[in-house]
């Protein structure tokens, strides 16, 4: 068992070297808790940085004195669902005390590590502007997405967020200040994006910006067949009509063994229309839903509300369900990105492991292209069918009900069901398979699917490479150069200190 008493005489021998008010030791009535609710591992001692300077001096003292066993982890939003942001025995660093800077210019945004992606909006709409790329829920730091990703319904069209950065500030595991670019230190740009934190910490990004509009359309049509659900998925992203696009699969809890689980399940495509003039949106619409093969009973539900309302969607879920206690619950949530050739398969085997458990949160999934995202940038996609432009997001965002706490049984169930989902869908399909469609595979149970994890949960570095893939020797190298003494983001479970 830890016990930061162990941690103490480095704590002590730290806050000597490292002069800042700033550093104060942990007290146990302090919740480190992410939003997951699901690992607790308390740090020693936690940073509220009033610049930048303050967490290059820390990482500085640290790395030049080898003190030894210390560790530190940003922290932004705290939106990780595994213990991501902490630290155990380390140092927690409070990003979102950082000064707030947001300067806008025509063609991009200068942005604070960890600055709201909700204050960003809020600025640039000011000017008559917008990012291109967003995640469904705005209360996220910029830091934060663009270590994991960032991905939405708008990922199909503009790629996701680390594909609309042009330049970084970031601090290394040396406790340099580097600026980086596709120009300069380009190695170091596209490791840190999308790489957990393992290189450097972001404390400022320059962001993509495109003229704002001020209304949207919003579009939802129920479907009763997935096999059409998905085409006109697909037929909506080549189109490139519309600016965003995600779908969802309903599923009603089964009760017992003779419901029939085809009767349980409907599926969502919800999509927007972003537009200025009401006659232009109106005549896009019209040239869209013709073309769909919604179930026929049903009539597509549309809404029109502003830019900012529609980006802002999920918040108003979140004030609804944190009213109920609803929201600060575990989070035993799975995110997968899953080969389109893999995805029927795939639907099977999630909904067939959690259709007698199943309580409440969405279950999202759709299609982005692959061409979108720089396989240069440490974000990994699955690297089999790579001729295939198409792969799917799965996002199943389970909420636990308030009695399902860490350590009893229905999370324990929750947890297990997710990792039986992953041992098959990341495991790598056989060679002799890969050329067959994924319904003439024998023993479909048994085989791989090569998909990969958004935002993994990994226990050790040997999942880690299997992870990685033909990415992990650069991974590794980069660790290497940016971060030898491994003091960055212990929480990711990649490295383990030397």
């Amino acid at each position: 068992m830890h016990s930061n008493l162990l941690f103490l005489p480095t704590l002590v021998y730290l806050l000597s070297s490292f002069s800042s008010s700033n550093l104060i030791p942990f007290q146990s009535d302090i919740s480190i808790l992410d939003f997951g609710r699901i690992i607790e591992e308390n740090p020693i001692a936690i940073l509220n940085p009033r610049s930048p300077q303050e967490i290059s001096l820390l990482i500085q003292s640290i790395f030049s004195k080898n003190t030894k066993n210390m560790q530190v982890a940003p922290r932004g939003a705290a939106h990780s669902t595994y213990g991501q942001s902490q630290a155990l025995g380390g140092i927690i660093i409070n990003m979102t005390l950082l000064p707030t800077f947001i300067k806008v210019e025509k063609e991009f945004v200068d942005v604070g590590g960890g600055v709201l992606w909700v204050d960003v909006l809020h600025e640039t709409l000011k000017h008559g502007l917008t990012p291109r790329s967003w995640t469904d829920y705005l209360y996220l730091t910029i830091g934060g997405t663009l270590s994991v990703g960032g991905i939405s319904g708008q990922s199909f069209k503009h790629g996701p967020q680390i594909s609309n950065v042009l330049e970084l500030d970031v601090i290394t595991g040396k406790g340099e200040f580097v600026t980086c670019s596709e120009e300069k230190d380009s190695d170091l740009f596209y490791g840190v994006l999308g790489g957990f934190g393992q290189f450097g910490i972001i404390t400022r990004a320059r962001i993509i910006l495109q003229s704002a509009p001020k209304l949207v359309k919003w579009v939802v049509i129920l479907y009763k067949s997935f096999k059409q659900f998905r085409k006109d998925q697909e037929l909506l992203i080549n189109g490139g009509e519309v600016d965003y696009l995600e779908g969802f699969i309903n599923l009603q809890r089964r009760n017992s063994s003779e419901d029939k689980l085809n009767h349980l399940v409907s599926y969502l495509i919800e999509f927007a229309v972003y537009y200025d003039d009401e006659d232009v949106a109106h005549k896009k619409l019209n040239n869209i839903l013709p073309r769909l093969k919604y179930y026929k009973e049903s009539t597509p539900e549309i809404t029109d509300t502003s830019y900012f309302d529609f980006l802002n969607r999920v918040r108003k879920s979140e004030l609804e369900l944190s009213k109920e206690g609803l929201w600060n619950v575990p989070h035993p949530w799975l995110n997968v990105f899953v080969p389109r050739t893999q995805i029927k398969r795939f639907k099977n085997l999630l909904l067939e492991t959690i259709a007698d458990t199943y309580t409440s949160g969405p279950i999202i999934i759709y299609p982005i292209f692959r061409n979108k995202w720089n396989p240069k940038m440490s974000a990994v996609l699955p690297q089999v069918d790579t001729e295939e432009n198409i792969i799917y997001v799965v996002s199943v965002l389970q909420s636990a009900p308030p009695t399902c706490t860490r350590g009893t049984p229905c999370l324990d169930t929750m947890l297990l069901q997710n990792q039986k989902i992953i041992n098959i869908a990341t495991t790598e399909p056989k060679i002799h398979n890969l050329l067959l469609p994924a319904e003439c595979v024998m023993n479909e149970d048994r085989e791989g699917m090569g998909a990969k994890q958004y935002m993994p949960y990994l226990q050790n570095e040997m999942q880690w490479k299997a992870h990685f893939g033909w990415k992990w020797e650069s991974f590794q190298d980069l660790k290497r150069r940016f971060d030898p003494m491994h003091i960055l983001a212990p929480g990711q479970r990649i490295f383990q200190k030397k």
